[in-house]
This record gives C-alpha cells, sequence and structure tokens, in this order.
C-alpha cells in the first residue's frame, strides 16, 4: 500500500493554508465568477466589447476610493468625507474653469491641492489633537459637504473636451485612459503595502499603533502621510469622475465613501486594523460593478441596490469571523 511522500504532503499543507488564509477571497472571485457566468447567459450584450469596458470605466472611479480607503482601514482608521470631497473638487474645477483653456492646468493642479489638503488636515486632525477618525472625517463629510452647497447646489460649469479625453473617454490602444490610471494607482499601492518599510509600518500601525510606537515606528508621521496620501487619491478620482460628467455636479460623490468601505470590507479588510489584501479589494470593486451592471441591464430600480450591498457587507464579515 503506497503512501503519500513527505513533500506531496507539504504541499497540500501549504495549499491547504492558502485557501484557509484567503477564504473570503476565494470566495469573492468565485462569486464574480459565478456572476459573470450567470449575465452572459441572461444577456447577449454583457460580453460585448462596449459593455465590458463601459464596465470597467465605471469602476475606476471606485476602485481608486476603495484603494484609499484600504490603506486607512488597514492602518485602523476611515474616511467619511471621501464623496463629500469628491463633490466639492467636481464643484470647484468645473464651476471655476467653466470650459476655459486656459484654466484647465490650474484649476487640475488646484483639485489636486483640495483633496491633498484634506487629507493633511484630517492626518493633524487625528494625531495633534487626539481625535478619533470616524469622529473626525464625520464631521468634515458635513463641513465639506456645506461648503459645496453653499457655493452652488444645481450643475455648474464645465471642463474642456479635450481634458474630459484625457482623463475619461480617452484610450491607449483598446485600453480605456481611466482603466490605465486606476490599475497603475493599484500596482503603485500594493508595491507599498506588501514591498516597503512604510507599507509594514501602515500594517503595524493597524494591528497595535502603541507596540508600534514602541517598536520605533513614527506613528504620528505615518498617520499623516497616509491620510494625506489619500487625500490625493480621493482628488484624483474626483477629476476622473469630473471628467466622465464634463460639469460640475452637486450629486458627483453622493455615497461614494458608503460603496469604497463597502468595497473594502467583502473584499476581507479588517476594520480591526492590521488585516487584508489589496487583491480582496480589487474582487470587492469589481462585484460591486458586476452588481450595478447587471441591474441597469435588468432594469432593477437603483435603490435595490443599496439593499444588495448591505446585505453582501453582512455575508462577508460574517464568513470573515467565521474564517477568525
Amino acid at each position: 500500500m503506497s503512501t503519500a511522500s513527505p513533500k506531496a504532503n507539504d504541499l497540500k499543507q501549504q495549499i491547504t493554508r492558502v485557501f484557509k488564509d484567503n477564504l473570503l477571497i476565494f470566495t469573492i472571485y468565485g462569486v464574480i465568477l459565478i456572476m459573470v457566468i450567470f449575465a452572459s447567459l441572461s444577456s447577449p450584450f454583457f460580453l460585448s466589447t462596449y459593455n465590458l469596458i463601459t464596465l470597467l470605466k465605471q469602476a475606476t472611479v471606485l476602485g481608486i476610493l476603495a484603494v484609499g480607503q484600504s490603506i486607512l482601514i488597514i492602518s485602523g482608521a476611515i474616511d467619511l468625507s471621501m464623496g463629500s470631497t469628491v463633490t466639492l473638487i467636481s464643484l470647484v474645477v468645473a464651476g471655476i474653469m467653466d470650459s476655459r483653456e486656459p484654466l484647465v492646468i490650474p484649476m487640475v493642479l488646484f483639485g489636486l491641492f483640495i483633496g491633498t489638503g484634506i487629507g493633511f488636515i484630517h492626518g493633524l486632525l487625528t494625531t495633534k489633537l487626539k481625535l478619533e477618525p470616524f469622529i473626525v472625517t464625520l464631521a468634515t463629510f458635513s463641513i465639506i459637504q456645506g461648503i459645496a452647497y453653499a457655493y452652488t447646489t444645481v450643475p455648474k460649469g464645465g471642463i474642456t473636451p479635450e481634458l474630459s479625453e484625457l482623463l475619461y473617454y480617452g484610450q491607449l490602444g483598446p485600453i480605456p485612459l481611466p482603466v490605465i490610471y486606476f490599475f497603475l494607482i493599484f500596482i503603485l499601492v500594493y508595491v507599498l503595502l506588501k514591498f516597503t518599510k512604510i507599507g509594514r509600518n501602515i500594517y503595524a500601525i493597524g494591528g497595535d499603533a502603541e507596540v508600534a510606537r514602541r517598536s520605533g515606528i513614527k506613528v504620528e508621521k505615518i498617520k499623516i502621510i497616509r491620510y494625506t496620501f489619500v487625500g490625493l487619491l480621493v482628488s484624483i478620482a474626483a477629476l476622473i469622475a469630473t471628467g466622465r460628467m464634463g460639469i460640475g455636479d452637486p450629486l458627483a460623490g453622493q455615497g461614494m465613501e458608503f460603496d469604497a468601505i463597502t468595497a473594502s470590507v467583502i473584499g476581507g479588510i479588517s476594520f480591526m486594523g492590521g488585516r487584508g489584501s489589496l487583491i480582496g479589494t480589487l474582487g470587492g470593486v469589481f462585484l460591486l460593478g458586476l452588481i450595478n451592471n447587471i441591474m441597469v441591464m435588468s432594469n432593477v430600480n437603483m435603490y435595490y441596490q443599496l439593499l444588495i450591498k448591505g446585505i453582501i457587507v453582512i455575508l462577508a464579515v460574517a464568513i470573515y469571523k467565521q474564517k477568525k
């Protein structure tokens, strides 16, 4: 009677351990595969080039925000003001530019400055004043939204066709430019978190900030850097969203912070901090994009999406708890 070799047993144990450690990620991509098969059988239009490109393009803004939210949650923080920041940047950039070409570069830089500055302020408030990230960003959500609505409550201004093409509608060969922007950001942040010292520090701070401090990590500095960098990502997402609409829209960022948190959580990013991978977040982004795409093709009321997203979050957290 033959028995398995030690090498075969080791390989089997390694495969089992990888599967157990990444159960939620495998589950997400399994669900995505099932949904793709279901959608392709339900509608021949789903696998059309036009629909797939549209699906990818529409996922880019959420993807960038979800990457930023994942950085924060891994490090034990959160940003509830992402949506209102997107709205403010969209309104200010398009409103002041008003399709005037000489203002393109100054207003794009101003938009980047707004998002990065808000992130820097979040960093200062959570470190220097020792305020909780949830409370800080909940407050700035209201403040930023109020500033945006004080500026205008109706669509305003516009951006030039050339800028709209560069931000959203252009392509490099067959690949849409916003998709390229998203994957460049994704790869950059993935490498940053997985292979650099600052990435290890972010995980360490999320696991236990006090232990990280005693280990010689400059916790306050890292916390300010993370919020400032995420603010930059939010401003990039806002500019891409403005490129898609072509105008400043007071509803531009509505609900985006919730979608970004949802994508991160269902991707396995732990709210306890210190755990999670952007690979899971990417799956969460694709899953939410698929839900939206399938519901639009099926003419399902958009409000049911909120119901489905809420159920998915509960299921994802339940699976994560069981895995632990």
